[in-house]
């Protein structure tokens, strides 16, 4: 019987390759273990000749080069030292995280409550939450404690005691959330439930124990100013010059109640050039989607230059600036970003004007400038952080 086909031809003897496959095959081997190795060095060779064709976009100083350790403690140190300055400067670096940014993104990023930024409706993006209670509390789920309350209570019951003690005003601002005032972009499952977040428990607390805290809610005009126009960024934490604009003469209002004698106009709107700019926020940053979530943002420049009031090398470092008036009034600001954005609006109307990035207070440093009004500013969330402690000279108030 005689077989044919396949079978036929597996009985047959295995041929032998020739000289060119052999040949294909030993090229093929090196070239594999040329490029094993290539991948081995390259994140070494583009750390020392700073390879990397993508910019970073993170706000914060990266890790310097230790230098050569001179000592004991140094040698201990370096290891350490070391691998912080390799994580924030080994080659191609920016370029694999915003790879993996990509990746993620047209894979479909789910929302996740712990995710370094809320991906809300229509490309709006929300201020990531580090932790999860900073969005219970948002959503009216994880309100203060009575402890809590008191704590906040007794922290600015203590700074309006000292300042006007010393004859000085002192005014308190909260600016909102941009989830306060644009819930509707919000994923559905981060919306509002309970009735009252923390901010309205701290102004009921000051409205039913008749303190002398003076605390301006901003929520009213800027649920008003929403209709007209955008005013926060869509791909930002922040409010816009709009949103600030529609602030600024409600804030001007309440320290001109605070400064008898004085005379505090608001400037007209025509003060300031109207334009746009082509922007990706912070948040579009935070995550590295820059060209996938930008934005074309409204943006008002004032015709007359304002000193910007915080420094990009230092940015809470102290900054003093001049208004157009001298005779008028001095402002010592205790402030956060928000203020960045009021700033031309209300910088010009003070003769001098100090303002210092934080919501830790020293009481001494103030008084050296003999201002005429104290500001403070911090944005909503910050109700959720810890109490930072203040001078003794205002901690060792004695309330009734």
């Amino acid at each position: 019987m005689t077989f044919a086909g396949p079978i036929s031809s597996a009985l047959q003897p295995e041929r032998k390759a020739g000289p060119a496959y052999s040949l294909s095959r030993r090229i093929l081997k090196r070239i594999l273990a040329i490029a094993f190795i290539v991948a081995l060095f390259l994140p070494i060779a583009g750390t020392c000749l700073k390879w990397d064709p993508v910019t970073s976009s993170e706000n914060r100083a990266l890790a310097r080069f230790p230098g050569m350790p001179k000592s004991d403690r140094q040698i201990r140190e370096f290891p350490d030292l070391f691998m912080r300055f390799y994580r924030d400067h080994f080659g191609f670096r920016n370029a694999l995280i915003r790879a993996l940014a990509i990746g993620r993104y047209h894979g479909g990023l789910g929302m996740d409550i712990h995710a370094p930024v809320i991906f809300g409706k229509e490309k709006w993006l929300f201020y990531p939450s580090s932790v999860a209670g900073d969005w219970l509390a948002a959503r009216g789920l994880s309100p203060f404690s009575e402890s809590e309350l008191d704590a906040w209570q007794n922290l600015y019951e203590k700074r309006n005691k000292f300042f006007t003690e010393h004859g000085i005003p002192f005014l308190l601002v909260i600016v909102p959330d941009k989830q306060s005032i644009y819930p509707e972009f919000l994923p559905d499952r981060l919306s509002r439930i309970g009735p009252k977040t923390r901010l309205d428990q701290f102004i009921d607390r000051l409205r039913k124990t008749h303190s002398s805290v003076h605390l301006l809610d901003l929520r009213p005009v800027l649920l008003e100013a929403r209709k007209q126009r955008q005013i926060y960024f869509r791909t930002d934490d922040h409010w816009n010059d709009y949103g600030a604009y529609a602030a600024y003469p409600v804030i001007l209002s309440a320290m001109q109640s605070m400064l008898p004698g004085r005379t505090l106009i608001p400037q007209p709107i025509s003060n300031f050039i109207p334009g746009t700019v082509h922007r990706p926020g912070d948040l579009a940053k935070y995550v590295d989607l820059y060209f996938e979530y930008d934005e074309v943002a409204p943006q008002l420049v004032r015709r007359v230059p304002f000193h910007p009031i915080s420094k990009p090398e230092d940015p809470f470092a102290q900054v003093m600036t001049v208004g157009s008036d001298p005779s008028g009034p001095v402002l010592y600001a205790f402030h956060d970003s928000y203020t960045d954005f009021l700033a031309p609006f209300l910088g010009p109307h003070f003769s001098k004007a100090y303002w210092q990035w934080t919501n830790s207070m020293n009481g001494a440093d103030v008084l050296k400038v003999k201002p005429d009004l104290v500001f403070n500013e911090f944005v909503e969330r910050k109700l959720n952080d810890a109490i930072l402690p203040d001078s003794d000279d205002i901690r060792d108030q004695k309330l009734p």
